[in-house]
């Protein structure tokens, strides 16, 4: 795959293509943001260049390419996490591997997935290779958490920041090479935080399921005394993700705020529950949204800092009944 082929991070892939074509690749790179952006996609593709028979970016055709692409080339290796974390007896082969020379091409790519799930010994072993690699040799870092890595690895390594992929990348990409619909690809993007991953693995019947059990419980809030609004937080402590179920409020909250404001239609992202949201923006909650939408996010930065879920959910409830 061709740098101008991956999605995305425009900045990054020129900066890695005229290193690459000006022979200055950097022996140790750490490519980090956030996850499902690509950061691991790109390194393999810079792999794929280092040992590419015509040069430049990788033309994707050549027998070395192929054999990059299918995971045998002698000289491109692989290590991610063993379970939860990188151990110390991976990185040991590793660090023999890296003070070789090549088997058959003109370098050698090393690519560390996950490197922020090194043990503390896995890292200092890894140091004096990233300090004094063969002349062949590259390590790329690839990390959604570089904060987890020791300073002396980050120090040691040139910094490649990705960032989310905006929306409207995302949506196109959706429609276009896995044949979503626009409604689908559009919620799709607007729901993923940037993330290809996440855009992919969403689940939209489970979402939906979700959606609607929140959007049933706001349209009776009015409604609801304080024993039954604890009924409807235990409710939502059943589910068992709690993530979904902010991501969930959140994408609500956005759409009777836009509704709210006089939005048309198109710029709804749950078009097919439209006329529901409608009733809510002409509520309470409608002129409350853009403020609980604050709320939602404070709460999904603490559940991911792992705050209790279930107190979570009964903070929810409270402020959407005010």
């Amino acid at each position: 795959m061709a740098f101008d082929s991956i999605l995305g991070h425009d900045r990054v892939r020129g900066l890695l293509s005229g290193a690459l074509r000006g022979g200055r690749l950097p022996p140790a790179l750490l490519l980090c943001g956030p996850e499902g952006v690509g950061k691991r996609t790109l390194a393999l593709a810079v792999a794929r260049a280092l040992l590419c028979e015509s040069g430049g970016d990788g033309c994707g055709e050549c027998a070395p390419c192929g054999r990059v692409e299918r995971g045998l080339h002698p000289d491109v290796m692989v290590v991610e996490p063993e379970t939860a974390a990188i151990k110390i007896e991976q990185v040991r082969t590793l660090v023999r591997e890296i003070a070789s020379g090549p088997f058959e091409g003109r370098a050698r790519a090393f690519v560390v997935d996950d490197a922020h799930t090194m043990t503390e010994q896995a890292m200092n072993a890894l140091l004096k290779s990233l300090e004094e690699p063969a002349p062949t040799s590259h390590v790329l870092l690839v990390t959604g958490a570089p904060q987890a890595l020791l300073p002396t690895i980050r120090s040691r390594c040139q910094v490649l920041r990705f960032g989310p992929l905006p929306a409207a990348v995302l949506e196109q990409h959706l429609q276009q090479r896995h044949g979503l619909t626009a409604d689908e690809a559009r919620l799709r993007a607007s729901l993923s935080g940037g993330s290809l991953g996440a855009a992919l693995a969403f689940e939209g019947d489970g979402y939906r399921a979700v959606r609607d059990r929140l959007i049933k419980g706001f349209s009776l809030m009015p409604s609801l005394g304080p024993l039954d609004r604890m009924e409807l937080a235990d409710d939502l402590k059943e589910i068992e993700d709690p993530m979904l179920v902010l991501t969930a409020l959140r994408s609500i909250l956005r759409d009777v705020a836009a509704l709210r404001a006089g939005a048309p239609p198109e710029a709804i992202l749950n078009r097919d529950a439209s006329d529901a949201l409608a009733v809510l923006a002409r509520g309470p909650l409608g002129a409350r949204a853009v403020s609980l939408g604050d709320v939602t996010e404070d709460m999904r930065s603490a559940v991911r800092q792992n705050a209790n879920p279930l107190l979570s959910m009964d903070v929810l409830v409270d402020a959407v009944a005010g």
